[in-house]
């Protein structure tokens, strides 16, 4: 009985020393080396602050550093102007302006005429001839035109509001229509067209007014043509 709880002692001793809480373990080593690295962190931070206080010292430093003073050569002085001098240059002036001399040219414009337009009245007495074709002929002025032909009238037409004259001669002739501007106040144009198939041709009188102001007269070859005056 003795030698057995002798062994059981043993064995419990050995037990108890195996859980001394001083013992390392695992979760000590962790912590150990995490204080180790902050220790580490700590001494490095310790030296860079270090390093830039010192850059900020020396910078503060140059910076009340005094400049040294610079001084500016003394700019030469120029001679002062004495007045024999200030004469001498106002003569060698004068003789470099030459003076000019400025000739004015006067243009005395004529005033000019007045333009008169003269107006010329035709002449009342003047009769022109003029002669339309070989059967045909015409004497005229302002107030009056005569047309002389061997042929016979066949009527005279006039149309209402037209300021016109026709007359129809009976002939067998063959020519083409012909016109013609006359120089009168009351008879601008005159014209005469051929119907050779109707054995007739026409002469067309334009006048200035309505037909009623003028009168019509046959004398044997010659029909006058006048312009009536109240």
């Amino acid at each position: 009985m003795k030698t057995l709880f002798t062994l059981l002692f043993i064995l419990s001793l050995s037990l108890i020393a195996r859980e001394n809480p001083f013992e390392p373990t695992n979760a000590y080593e962790e912590e150990a080396a995490r204080m180790i690295e902050i220790n580490e962190v700590e001494e490095d931070y310790e030296v860079e602050f270090q390093q830039e206080q010192q850059y900020v010292n020396k910078m503060y430093e140059k910076m009340n550093k005094p400049e040294p003073e610079v001084i500016e050569a003394p700019k030469p002085v120029k001679p002062a102007l004495t007045e024999e001098k200030v004469q001498k240059m106002i003569k060698e002036a004068q003789k470099e302006v030459k003076p000019k001399t400025i000739i004015k040219k006067v243009i005395v414009e004529k005033p000019k005429e007045p333009q008169q337009v003269v107006y010329v009245k035709p002449r009342l007495d003047v009769t022109t001839e003029t002669e339309l074709l070989p059967f045909v002929k015409v004497e005229y002025d302002n107030d009056k035109i005569d047309i002389h032909s061997k042929y016979k009238v066949m009527k005279k037409i006039t149309l209402p509001g037209k300021k016109k004259i026709v007359l129809d001669y009976s002939a067998k002739e063959n020519f083409y229509t012909k016109r013609a501007n006359l120089e009168s106040t009351n008879f601008p144009k005159i014209a005469v067209g051929n119907h050779k198939k109707d054995n007739f041709f026409r002469i067309v009188i334009e006048l200035a007014e309505v037909p009623e102001n003028y009168e019509v007269t046959y004398d044997n070859n010659m029909v006058s043509i006048i312009k009536l005056y109240e």
